[in-house]
């Protein structure tokens, strides 16, 4: 479709360009012509000049003749061309001998241009357009402008791989009718590669629009193990500027027929969303299905700012059936998120709400819904114009669920600091804060009853930051930047038993806890390029130094470091409990390393220090020299949780067989998680392609084929 599109927009770009050019004509100094008729409007926003070696102006005639590296130029365009002569009575204008035009990487070359500047009528003999955005080139014996919107082309040829002496492809038409923002019907279209005749249409309609125009898309066929043999049938609407839809049709051989809508809209650079519904009868499970899903953002000039995701099924299984993620596949639930904000210089309201649907069997009532909740956030400001800095956060949260105790909650912090300077780059900030905590029941008499707690905390943190530049004697130099933190947090030991165990704001566990962290990065500093980052290392270290009791909680302790809260997250999705601890002690580490430009090695861990053990641990490698050529080989490990091995090999085999494997092998499970093959046919260039790809999964267990083919510039179809 974008050829026939393409070739208009050029076309019509030439044309109207110079119909846009004055008529009348005035000799200037220095064997330039200027031509102008009186009161005529300028187009192009300033004078046509002719420039030539040889330059003549007949007044009684009114007739330019121009010979020898004429250049004719309009605004910031120019035309160049052995002989240019024009008729400025009758706007007739013929160039012969290279006419050559190049507009920002546009260009066209002919060997003769006919055209009247009045009529806005032309003919174009023997040459080519092309086109820089998507490197099409269209050649033509002869292509004409037989209407203000209509085009006749005449043995001609497309292609978006301009090779010489002969395009790896192209698209021979031996004759095509061409209307702006309507159709374009060719006769005796003949594919080709490499000039060898591959496929013959004696008749073809491409559409020829400038805008966006309603119409039937390509057809989708494809095979999965779950739905069986499916055709997809979508249909465009352009409903205006702003908004657009597809409505799709899938037939499943195994489930029956399954429409889906979906709705977008861009309301301006930061607002945009879109809506996905569908509904069907499965004839596998006798049941009705659906699903609706989406996400909006928006942001106003005024501070409000609008964001929401859902997703919402009849089933969990519904995801195992028809959804391709696997995230949402393999997920426990699937939340469904919104919030409504307006901030200000100093502060951040907001109203949101939370939903989860399980997935996982049957719908578990006793999910807890935050439906909805309010929040209130000052940012840190100086405290009646001291070195005080204060900030503080109110919140309250409707906690609903169908079965079980619902209640509403109300939460407030506040925190206050002061940071000295204790030398150039590093500082001290000792702080305090207190969190306050109130639950009111709105269940049925006789179930819980208030509770609440205050829970006050204090501690400090020293930071640090240090840099050195080694400069070297060929311009580069190398730049060595270190950044340090130590804190202290305490958090008492608080009574919370009476709460209800609701979120993670239930439970806080007593802390006396140092955390340590160091950031170094070491980057090549470029004149030309910039800065490239060559390694980088970051150690942090939580060390509890009191000991903690168990909250009760099944949520993670949101007042934790970051390491702490990593392995409680991971134990968490394991269905592990633990006991108390004393003295724990967790350190983290990432590293990436390039030794060079298309290497990389990287890895991170999480190592328990008094038990001796890793929490979670990946290192890695990777070879890239583009997305064709390259190696990846991963191995992963979370605290029991998952082992696995991630490896990645694409490469070529005598440039025309290109091979790509990506796979997934759990070494917990002993099985293959997710794999891929692909086999590509790479001909003598880039400009096209074929492949086969092979694809493996366990959840569900299913095995696809796919079968590709691609023209580069065009896009590509098959599946």
């Amino acid at each position: 479709m974008k050829p026939g599109a393409a070739a208009a927009g050029s076309l019509l770009l030439v044309f109207l360009a110079w119909a846009g050019a004055p008529r009348a004509a005035n000799l200037l100094p220095g064997n330039a012509l200027t031509m102008g008729r009186p009161g005529s409007e300028v187009v192009l926003g300033s004078p046509v000049t002719l420039n030539a070696d040889n330059l003549e102006y007949n007044e009684d005639t009114g007739v330019a003749l121009a010979e020898g590296n004429v250049e004719l130029g309009f605004g910031n365009r120019n035309i160049r061309a052995d002989r240019i002569r024009y008729d400025s009575r009758s706007g007739e204008a013929e160039m012969l001998g290279r006419v050559h035009y190049k507009d920002e990487g546009d260009e066209f070359s002919f060997e003769r241009i006919v055209l009247n500047l009045d009529t806005e009528l032309g003919v174009l003999y023997k040459g080519t357009i092309r086109l820089s955005a998507n490197n099409y080139q269209i050649s033509s014996e002869k292509i004409e402008k037989t209407g203000p919107r209509t085009f006749m082309i005449q043995k001609g040829s497309l292609t978006t791989c301009p090779c010489d002496p002969e395009p790896d492809w192209k698209f021979d038409v031996r004759r095509s009718r061409v209307t702006i923002d309507g159709y374009a019907t060719a006769k005796d279209a003949t594919f080709r590669v490499r000039g060898v005749p591959v496929l013959w249409l004696p008749w073809a309609a491409f559409p020829v629009k400038l805008t966006r125009q309603s119409g039937f898309l390509l057809p989708n066929f494809s095979h999965s193990g779950t739905k069986g043999y499916t055709f997809q049938l979508p249909y465009y609407w352009a409903i205006n500027r702003w908004s657009d839809a597809t409505f799709t049709l899938e037939e499943m051989s195994r489930r029956g027929p399954r429409p889906e809508g979906e709705y977008r809209y861009v309301l301006n650079r930061d607002s945009e969303g879109e809506v996905h519904v569908s509904s069907y009868h499965d004839k596998e499970t006798g049941g009705g299905r659906h699903r609706t899903y989406g996400m909006n953002r928006y942001r106003g000039g005024t501070g409000w700012t609008s964001n929401s995701r859902w997703d919402l099924a009849s089933d969990g299984q519904y995801y195992l059936d028809l959804v391709e993620e696997d995230i949402l596949r393999t997920g426990r639930n699937i939340p469904s998120r919104g919030f409504l904000s307006y901030g200000g210089d100093r502060s951040v309201a907001a109203m949101s709400a939370v939903f989860v649907k399980g997935t996982q069997g049957t719908f578990d009532d006793n999910a807890v819904q935050r439906l909805p909740e309010a929040s209130i956030t000052i940012l840190p400001a100086g405290v009646g114009g001291s070195s005080i800095d204060a900030s503080a956060e109110m919140s309250a949260a409707y906690f609903y669920r169908s079965l079980g105790e619902r209640d509403l909650r109300g939460r407030g912090s506040a925190e206050v600091s002061r940071t000295f300077t204790l030398y150039p780059s590093v500082t001290a900030t000792p702080f305090l804060f207190a969190d306050f905590l109130g639950s009111y029941p709105v269940s049925e008499p006789g179930g819980a009853g208030n509770a609440g707690r205050i829970l006050p905390g204090g501690g400090a943190r020293i930071e640090a930051d240090f840099g050195r530049t080694f400069r070297k004697r060929d311009g580069t130099s190398l730049l060595h930047v270190v950044q340090t933190s130590t804190s202290f947090r305490w958090i008492p030991s608080t009574n919370q038993e009476d709460i209800p165990v609701t979120d993670a704001w239930s439970r806080v566990g007593e802390q006396q806890q140092f955390t340590f962290s160091v950031t170094q990065r070491l980057l090549r500093v470029d004149r030309p390029t910039g800065p490239f980052e060559l390694a980088s290392l970051v150690v942090e270290w939580a060390l509890d130094v009191g000991g903690r009791d168990p909250t009760g909680s099944p949520y993670i302790d949101p007042m934790a470091p970051f390491v702490r809260s990593l392995r409680d997250e991971i134990d968490l999705a394991a269905g592990r409990t633990t006991g108390r601890r004393d003295a724990a002690s967790d350190v983290y580490t990432r590293f990436q390393v390039r030794p060079g430009s298309k290497w990389l090695l990287k890895g991170e861990m999480l190592f328990q220090a008094d038990e001796g053990r890793f929490t979670t641990a990946s290192v890695g490698g990777e070879w890239k020299e583009s997305e064709e050529s390259r190696a990846l080989l991963e191995y992963r490990n979370s605290r029991g949780l998952n082992e696995d091995i991630h490896a990645l090999f694409a490469f070529r085999l005598h440039r025309f067989l290109g091979i790509k494997t990506d796979l997934n092998y759990s070494l917990k499970n002993e099985q293959l998680v997710q794999g891929a093959a692909t086999f590509t046919l790479h001909p003598k260039s880039e400009c096209w392609s074929v492949g086969l790809e092979t694809s493996r999964k366990t959840k569900p267990d299913e095995t696809s084929y796919k079968l590709l083919f691609s023209l580069k510039g065009m896009g590509g179809t098959g599946k």
